[in-house]
């Protein structure tokens, strides 16, 4: 009985070193083996693996993903002087835990001392364009995209003594600070307001020009048509005198007779007494009438 009970407290103490001993990595993760504080191993892969019981040597995990951290808004001065709060974030990963836990310890402590160094690049980055190059991204619109590869290339160049890798920054929003806002709405309203009095102006002018044209073409209009209705009218007369003419030299007599039945068309009117002699031309008109009606 002594020896079974010695044999199962052997069997439970291996248990518990085994246990103490053996660890696994994810396949998400990559882990550090200390020895009394002391780095001793770097493993890589996932699987299944043993160290001595603590608290000779402990293992540190650290993820081996592709993480993603979202600082806050950060402070930037253009070459042009003006401030802008630009909000970025970092898409990162770590490739060497031996050199994070010897510079930072911690992946959050890491994780700070990088978004500090990319903070710094991207002040020193946009700090060399101008507001308008930044917001409308340059000429072409591709300045935005080839400032944020310049950012994670100069950041990534200086975070790898930190045992990490940048693989992107990008940049979410940039924005005017809120003090600032006011006065850049209230110089875009009068660049508006000053644009369009100057459109209004190029419209009453083009209108002013439209208007003279159109009274100049008017009056032209005019007296063409004024000239040829009076050419068109002396031509009517003259044909008017031709015909005249014409028909006095057929029959002169009856042409004057015409002339005269005309003449008294136009001197009497209907309720008109006429006092005449019988030596007036009116009243030979009368009688001769009266002779060719008999």
């Amino acid at each position: 009985m002594t020896g079974i009970r010695a044999a199962g407290v052997f069997v439970a103490l291996a248990a518990v070193l085994l246990a103490a001993s053996a660890f696994v990595v994810d396949q998400r993760e990559q882990a550090l083996v200390l020895q009394f504080g002391k780095p001793k191993r770097v493993i890589r892969d996932p699987g299944l693996y043993f160290k001595l019981p603590w608290p000779v040597q402990t293992v540190v995990r650290y993820d081996r993903r592709l993480l993603e951290s979202d600082a806050a808004p950060n402070e930037v001065i253009t070459k042009d002087k003006k401030t802008l709060l630009v909000d970025h974030f970092t898409r990162w990963r770590i490739v060497d835990p031996l050199k994070v836990y010897q510079v930072a310890r911690t992946q959050a402590a890491v994780a700070a001392r990088m978004e500090d160094v990319v903070r710094g690049k991207v002040r020193e980055v946009l700090g060399q364009h101008t507001l308008h190059e930044i917001v409308t991204g340059g000429e072409h619109g591709r300045l935005r995209a080839a400032l944020m590869r310049r950012i994670a290339k100069s950041a990534d160049a200086e975070v790898r003594k930190l045992g990490v890798e940048i693989v992107d920054v990008r940049i979410k929003r940039a924005d005017l600070p809120p003090e600032n806002l006011d006065a850049v709405f209230r110089r875009m309203k009068a660049e508006r307001m000053r644009i369009a009095r100057q459109y209004r102006s190029e419209g009453e002018e083009a209108a002013r020009e439209i208007r003279a044209r159109a009274e100049k073409e008017r009056k032209t209009i005019l007296a063409e048509a004024y000239r040829k209705a009076q050419l068109i009218k002396g031509e009517a007369d003259a044909e008017a005198a031709r015909i005249y003419a014409s028909a006095y030299g057929k029959d002169p007599e009856f042409f004057a007779f015409l002339r005269e039945l005309e003449l008294l068309k136009r001197s009497v009117h209907e309720g008109d007494v006429l006092v005449i002699t019988p030596r007036s031309e009116v009243f030979r008109l009368f009688a001769r009438a009266f002779a060719k009606e008999r």
